[in-house]
């Protein structure tokens, strides 16, 4: 019997992918670590920049117990069911987040939520490796960057539709609600309805059905297909070493470590800095992450088929470029004049969404066939340890505020341009990678000119 494009495993991979991630991405959204909500009800309790630095913290230290994932595969020939499972339990765990409320003791409730999701992001960590390796055998190398550029287009634009909403609904609890918020009240009467002291349970509610979105999403997830793998009777030792002993994935992990030590310093108080200093709603706060998200919808189509044709190194060039100027935007933005946040925002997006290819398709590339999943797990260790540590010393170093050259900055700022100073050094361990079909700085210069050269010669393309 002739097979369907319907029945194409590929064809359904991706199908099944987007389906479920979709629901995936409203979990995260809603009730995942390190989203906007998340933020709400640690300000809500009272939470201190070092709480801020531990919550995004969290997100990194989880990805130390990617090659977890690895041992848990050892000797195994299939992968959806354990896959499945041990997200399933990680998610579940956000179920109880919004609990933090009930506690007599905010600072005990702050704590509560802080081990909570350590346990959840360790757990999906783990599943997410699992995932990578099962992904990677499905879709061919040389297709994997417009697979990932397209699955993550309709996910972000499905988060940012839930963002709006929600954050819009958060909004109208607030004491002095503004703007669209207002209106929406004055023309609804329902002021008794959002008033501010249910707020927090009203965040708790979120917690709980973003949950079960993400719970649905994995029962979708078990009809993706699968490939039967054969088990490598080798010890679990010699597969862990066999990546370190790779000279180019040494190289790809210095750069890696680099990168995410680089995005760690200040990484948890952007959101903090945009509702404290900069004194925006989270509304305004959704905004900007649509504009943010926009950006990388437009953007991942050029990411795909850029990084599927001159390779995952050229494109990284170009984000780190991008990567350090976005934080030098922060530094002229005040509570009264900060309109430049939102050409920041589109700027962001652009990289971010390269980035994000690269993060995921890079060590892949380079991998040995059929150790793509040790090389991811490892790759990922390293890398949230290091964003991890800057992270938290972010927090423990919370610097002064500081006034250079007539230029008055928050403590937050100064945090803001070292971490772009950073990012541009990243440059060098980058240029050490090994990637055959990438461009160097200087053809890349050249590429970018004459595509700007075509484009102005023929206006009409």
């Amino acid at each position: 019997m002739k097979r369907t494009k319907h029945d194409n495993p590929l064809r359904k991979t991706l199908r099944i992918s987007i389906t479920e991630g979709i629901f995936s991405q409203l979990y995260g959204t809603l009730a995942a670590t390190g989203n906007s909500l998340i933020t709400k009800l640690l300000i809500l309790l009272n939470a201190t920049p070092l709480h801020f630095s531990l919550m995004t913290a969290i997100g990194q230290m989880s990805q130390v117990f990617q090659p977890v994932g690895v041992a848990v595969m050892h000797n195994l020939s299939k992968r959806r069911r354990i896959c499945i499972q041990i997200t399933a339990v990680g998610r579940f765990l956000t179920f109880f987040t919004g609990a933090a409320i009930l506690f007599a003791n905010p600072h005990h409730g702050i704590w509560f939520v802080l081990c909570l999701l350590f346990v959840s992001a360790a757990l999906t960590s783990i599943g997410g490796n699992i995932w990578i390796a099962w992904i990677s055998d499905m879709v061919p190398s040389g297709f994997r960057g417009r697979f990932f550029s397209k699955r993550n287009q309709i996910l972000l634009l499905a988060g940012l539709l839930a963002g709006y909403l929600v954050s819009f609904s958060v909004d109208l609890f607030d004491p002095r609600p503004k703007g669209l918020q207002q209106a929406f009240l004055n023309l609804t009467q329902l002021q008794n309805l959002f008033r501010p002291a249910w707020q927090s349970t009203y965040l708790m509610w979120i917690f709980v059905v973003g949950t079960m979105i993400g719970l649905i999403g994995l029962s979708i997830l078990s009809r993706q297909p699968e490939k039967t793998v054969v088990p490598n009777p080798e010890p679990l030792w010699r597969k862990y070493r066999k990546p370190l002993k790779d000279k180019n994935f040494r190289r790809l992990l210095l750069f890696g470590i680099w990168w995410m030590l680089a995005i760690g310093i200040g990484s948890a108080f952007w959101g903090p800095f945009m509702l404290k200093k900069l004194q925006m709603s989270l509304f305004e706060m959704q905004l900007y992450g649509s504009l943010h998200i926009m950006s990388s919808l437009v953007a991942y189509r050029f990411w795909g088929r850029f990084i599927d044709k001159h390779g995952n190194k050229t494109a990284m060039y170009i984000c780190l470029l991008l990567g350090g100027l976005n934080p030098m935007f922060w530094l002229f933005m005040t509570a009264q004049q900060h309109l430049v946040i939102w050409v920041e925002a589109l700027i962001s997006g652009f990289m971010w969404a390269g980035a994000g290819i690269v993060g995921t398709n890079f060590v892949l590339s380079i991998a040995s066939k059929g150790e793509e999943q040790v090389y991811s797990g490892l790759y990922g260790a390293f890398g949230g340890l290091s964003m991890m540590l800057t992270t938290l010393l972010s927090g423990a170093l919370f610097p002064k505020e500081l006034t250079l050259h007539g230029l008055h900055l928050e403590p937050e700022q100064v945090i803001f341009g070292i971490g772009g100073l950073a990012r541009w050094s990243t440059l060098i361990p980058l240029s050490f990678v090994i990637e055959h079909k990438a461009k160097s700085l200087r053809s890349l210069g050249l590429l970018l000119w004459q595509t700007i050269v075509n484009k102005s010669s023929n206006p009409k393309d």
